[in-house]
């Protein structure tokens, strides 16, 4: 039940944090009206013109995307464009429509009804994959959906905001988050989401800070009332007292001072007190996140996903575009690092024509380099266009999920092909690409000196790696609390794919969420990492920490520490560690 209006009590929520920073202002609540099949008419006796409205439908929703699209440009260039792309491409897609329209025939129904349960199969198709990535594509498919609906229904999406607010909704598409006034918006708080949406991806390029809530919050709060949102944190305080503001307030000014300072100071090399170089590199997978994290003074990028430019397209992308996609962050980067991991999807059926397949745990499924070789002409094409992106000598390859040496090998054994295939053709490339595999299988990290001798680097992917060793889906609510990347666990496996590379002379980084964790950078650097790979947004913190520690301190710490039971244990040890070495700092951190 909604609070009534004439009571403001203090309520402070503990949210999952999306983008940094922090905010103050009232509320503007913007729940679209949430479509029931119940509120949906079902028999129709004109399926003729159900169809006719369903084309009106898509046309006009199109329109409205490409009105987006162009506000979008207005204001921010071309670095959303793919954004609204991705949905457009939803509705021009001859299939989905063909499925909808045979829907209103065989149920004999209304397009609005026809609509909803086509899109719903769709969405929840995303949502029951593993990958965190395609779970957010689900919230594109919901949003398409809603917008046909209104479209059918007459029901229409306002925008009006008259003065700076924060904005709390359900969901927010990339149409959403545009429409609303720059100048008028101090932050998001959404009841579902993800870090990889569409939403998050926006608000991360435009610094603002966003937050999802632990729970629906439209029963909480209401239009105008006072919130401090914390996206360093993930905290949302509803009616604050004085008290509560007051320290808000200058909780924030010190972290805009200190984020500042270390802004400024993020192009100074991360070089350690006991003088050791340490590469700090930048996780992307657009071109607003590059720019950024050129910005920020990262020494090149140690993950580019392109996962988007499949999804995005909802088709295969051709050659050519993907030519024209890499070569981009490679002249962008230029004498710089780019390494391109391969397709991290599963069987979807936006890569492949199959839309029945359905896994019951596509987190041990048919994903990632499974897929790539059951499918060698997609893999082979992604291949080719690295090759030929490749002329400024500055990109390299990365096979995700590798658990065995059949997998090297059959990799080897396809780019070799691809070479050949465009030295025959006559076709420019660069036949020298360093090959290297991500280690985020436990069978993977204990074979890792094997995999060392037929790989060029190795970088551990700490997100899956301790999904799987602690066997903890991170994203289920119930179990989340279980799953820490400093579990004595994970950390064993990761110095032990650390030793495999130095006795092989081969490279091994660290990339996830652990690399942007201040407190597990001390960790790191004493198990002799000296490459990080992270959210640009978390450079200038990182490259701070780094700058204070010295690795000879650190190898001590960590020696004792990996004796450790717990993974809170490792954490209140950490902390001590890193607060001995960097007092000031402890509130951004």
């Amino acid at each position: 039940m909604k609070k009534k209006t004439d009571q403001r009590y203090e309520v402070k929520l503990k949210g999952r944090r999306v983008v940094s920073g922090m905010c103050m202002g009232p509320a503007f609540l913007f729940y679209n009206k949430s479509f029931q099949l119940t509120d949906l008419s079902l028999s129709t006796a004109d399926t003729e013109r159900e169809i006719i409205a369903l084309k009106d439908a898509i046309s006009n929703v199109i329109t409205l995307l490409q009105d987006s699209k162009n506000q979008s440009k207005n204001n921010h260039g071309q670095n959303f464009a793919d954004v609204f792309d991705a949905q457009i491409a939803i509705l021009e897609d001859n299939i989905l429509f063909k499925e909808v329209e045979s829907y209103i025939n065989t149920h004999t129904c209304s397009a609005a009804y026809a609509v909803f349960n086509v899109f719903q199969q769709k969405r929840e198709h995303f949502q029951q994959k593993g990958n965190i990535y395609f779970k957010d594509r689900a919230f594109d498919v919901q949003d398409v959906m809603t917008k046909l609906l209104s479209q059918l229904t007459g029901e229409q999406i306002e925008h009006s905001l008259s003065r700076p607010s924060i904005i709390f909704a359900d969901t927010l598409s990339p149409a959403d988050t545009v429409h609303f006034p720059r100048e008028l918006v101090l932050g998001f708080v959404t009841d579902r989401g993800g870090i990889t949406s569409h939403t998050a991806i926006i608000s991360r390029a435009l610094h603002i800070p966003y937050v999802i809530s632990p729970q629906p919050m439209n029963r909480l709060v209401e239009n105008g009332d006072y919130v401090l949102l914390d996206g360093y944190q993930g905290n949302i305080v509803l009616n604050p007292g004085h008290k509560t503001k007051e320290g808000f307030k200058s909780t924030k000014k010190k972290y805009e001072r200190i984020y500042t300072k270390l802004c400024d100071q993020s192009k100074v090399p991360a070089i350690t007190t006991d003088g050791i170089p340490i590469e700090v590199m930048a996780n992307v997978e657009l071109i607003p996140e590059m720019e950024e994290a050129l910005t920020l003074g990262a020494d090149g990028i140690g993950l580019l996903r392109t996962e988007v430019t499949f999804l995005e397209a909802a088709r295969i992308p051709d050659e050519q575009e993907q030519v024209n996609l890499y070569r981009k962050f490679s002249e962008g980067m230029i004498g710089k690092s780019v390494i391109i991991r391969t397709i991290d999807a599963g069987g979807d059926k936006i890569l492949t024509p199959d839309s029945n397949l359905r896994e019951d745990n596509p987190f041990l499924g048919w994903r990632a380099i499974r897929f790539c070789l059951d499918q060698p002409h997609i893999f082979k094409t992604q291949l080719r266009a690295i090759l030929r992106a490749n002329t400024k000598n500055n990109l390299k390859i990365m096979i995700p999920m590798i658990s065995c040496m059949n997998e090297i090998l059959q990799t080897r054994k396809l780019l070799e092909q691809a070479k050949a295939e465009l030295q025959e053709q006559k076709i420019r490339f660069n036949p020298q690409i360093e090959l290297g595999i991500m280690v985020e299988i436990p069978s993977a990290a204990l074979l890792a000196a094997r995999f060392a001798e037929a790989v060029d680097f190795m970088s551990i992917g700490t997100n899956d790696l301790t999904q799987y060793t602690l066997a903890v889906d991170r994203t289920n609510s119930k179990i989340a609390h279980l799953f820490n990347d400093l579990h004595p666990a994970v950390l064993l496996l990761m110095q032990t794919t650390k030793q495999a590379g130095q006795r092989f002379d081969k490279k091994v980084s660290i990339c996830g969420e652990l690399a942007g964790n201040p407190e597990a950078i001390a960790i790191l650097l004493g198990m002799g990492f000296t490459n990080f790979s992270l959210s640009p947004s978390m450079i200038p913190i990182i490259k701070k920490v780094i700058r204070s520690l010295s690795v000879k301190e650190c190898t001590v710490f960590t020696e004792n520490l990996l004796l450790a039971n717990s993974a809170q244990e490792v954490k209140e040890k950490a902390i001590a560690f890193l607060e001995k070495y960097l007092p000031g700092y402890q509130g951004l951190l």
